[in-house]
């Protein structure tokens, strides 16, 4: 079903700001629900209201605060608060300290709930006509190559590179489904495609809800893939102080970092040889059955303007109602 944007901004809204968070807060968080919508990636959006850690239901411990700080550098502490709300924090002050000194890294941790869709913040980071490079941490739901224990998170990473056009914007999850894909699977009671999960015995499976009881695969099922997950746990666990396989201190954590071009080479120079770089590939020619050649980033921003034009998105009707009910609508 089709539904308007601002219908839809108003219940998130609404949602959020029941029990413990501001019309300020909810509305920062609610922009990054909405992005995911408009931009196609459904299992990062207003999703994060059901599941397993629904947002509005989060109690934070206390205000985030800065609890290490350098010239180009800041650890957060989350204080139990959603990883939106404190990746919207991170996110600012790695621009404002990239302003400053041509770099900047910023490492949180202690939050709760997912950070959504990655690639906003990467996005926001290029807008600046920084590189950005973001990578979030999560609880075990990924069992490492060869294994069938769930020790990694979904580990996704994302770029974001500025170019005279829209910016390249790479997010992708090191494993084959993210956690959010398996509740959305179980809400809708659809299966999940084959190879993406083993059952807690370590059988393939397609029902989302064994799966979640087991562990979910690489993206690539192979070691690379694993190995890339295994990179992301670490710079989001020891490097933040937050939780990693054997250690669950710290809370859920996340990684931050904005490079100026200006650094080697000029903004100017890099997006104008970023967009070289686009248009020759979008020239290249196609194989069988492509009508385009893939930019990382750019389907996703092209769904957004359309969905921004038209004002309105398509959503499951069964969620949006569920969505509803939860706002205390019928």
């Amino acid at each position: 079903m089709k539904v308007k944007i601002t219908e839809l901004n108003k219940l998130i809204v609404k949602v959020l700001t029941t029990k413990y968070y501001s019309d300020s807060q909810a509305k920062e968080i609610t922009e990054v629900l909405l992005y995911a919508e408009m931009t196609g990636k459904n299992t990062q959006g207003f999703l994060k209201l059901m599941g397993t850690e629904p947002i509005q239901n989060i109690k934070p411990k206390y205000a985030p605060k800065i609890v290490k700080k350098t010239k180009v550098s800041s650890l957060i502490d989350g204080g139990g608060n959603p990883g939106i709300l404190v990746s919207r924090m991170a996110t600012k002050a790695v621009i404002e300290k990239c302003k400053e000194n041509g770099f900047a890294i910023v490492g949180t941790k202690n939050t709760f709930s997912s950070t959504g869709v990655i690639g906003y913040y990467a996005g926001e980071i290029a807008k600046n006509d920084f590189i950005g490079i973001v990578m979030a941490g999560s609880p075990g739901s990924f069992a490492p190559f060869g294994g069938i224990d769930p020790l990694f998170g979904t580990n996704p990473m994302a770029f974001g590179l500025p170019t005279n056009d829209w910016p390249i914007i790479l997010d992708s999850a090191t494993a084959a489904i993210t956690w959010y894909g398996l509740v959305r699977a179980k809400a809708l009671g659809q299966k999940i495609p084959e190879g993406l999960a083993i059952d807690s015995e370590g059988n393939l499976t397609t029902d989302p809800e064994k799966a979640m009881q087991g562990a979910i695969l690489p993206f690539d099922k192979s070691y690379k893939g694993s190995g890339l997950s295994m990179v992301v746990e670490i710079l989001t666990g020891p490097l933040v102080e937050a939780i990693y396989p054997g250690s669950e201190e710290g809370g859920w954590g996340n990684l931050f970092i904005a490079i100026d071009p200006d650094l080697l080479t000029t903004k100017d120079k890099f997006k104008k040889g970023s967009s070289l770089l686009i248009n020759t590939i979008k020239k290249s020619r196609r194989a069988k059955g492509h009508d385009i050649i893939h930019i990382p980033g750019w389907s996703g921003l092209d769904k957004k303007d359309k969905a921004q034009r038209a004002g309105e998105i398509e959503i499951e009707e069964s969620l949006y109602k569920e969505l509803k009910i939860i706002g205390g609508l019928k």
